[in-house]
């Protein structure tokens, strides 16, 4: 079954992930799921939220914006988020931010040369995500089940909201 979820992983990456060579390194370190911007930000929300009319989402609270941009990402509606949810919040509102650039193609490359190429770009990429992933877990994931419920996300905020407003 672990095999299936790692290719299941691999083949989202594949298709979903933007070339993010490169991203600053504060996006590297820094737990995107208690950015503000990223979790309240009212354009992300309607593109997911059909039902929502942009009134609605301009009044909502900071609290409703961050519950709903969870419960659009719990893609399987079972109240958590998995990593591949995670993985997809965070590819999403990447891919606003920095859009996906293809970088040129060496001249003279064959096409063994171009698929080995686009191989170590997917696995880079692979990598480069499920390392945040991995890190938003470790920091978030209190109860150790390997996925993210609405109470470890919206303790985390608020911890995380607490610690930049005592610095």
């Amino acid at each position: 079954m672990a095999v299936l979820w790692t290719c299941l992983a691999v083949v989202v990456t594949l298709t979903l992930v933007p070339n993010v060579f490169g991203t600053d390194n504060a996006e590297q370190t820094e737990n995107r799921f208690r950015d503000p911007t990223m979790v309240q930000d009212k354009g992300h929300l309607k593109e997911h939220v059909q039902e929502l009319t942009q009134e609605q989402i301009n009044q909502m609270s900071a609290e409703e914006l961050e519950f709903h941009f969870f419960k659009s990402h719990d893609t399987d509606k079972n109240l958590k988020l998995d990593g591949l949810e995670i993985m997809a919040a965070i590819e999403h509102q990447h891919s606003h931010r920095q859009p996906a650039a293809e970088p040129p193609v060496p001249e003279h490359e064959t096409p063994e040369q171009t698929r080995a190429r686009k191989y170590r770009e997917h696995q880079e990429r692979l990598n480069y995500f499920t390392g945040i992933v991995d890190k938003i877990l470790e920091q978030d994931d209190t109860d150790n089940d390997g996925m993210m419920s609405y109470i470890e996300f919206a303790l985390s905020r608020r911890r995380h909201e607490k610690g930049v407003q005592q610095a």
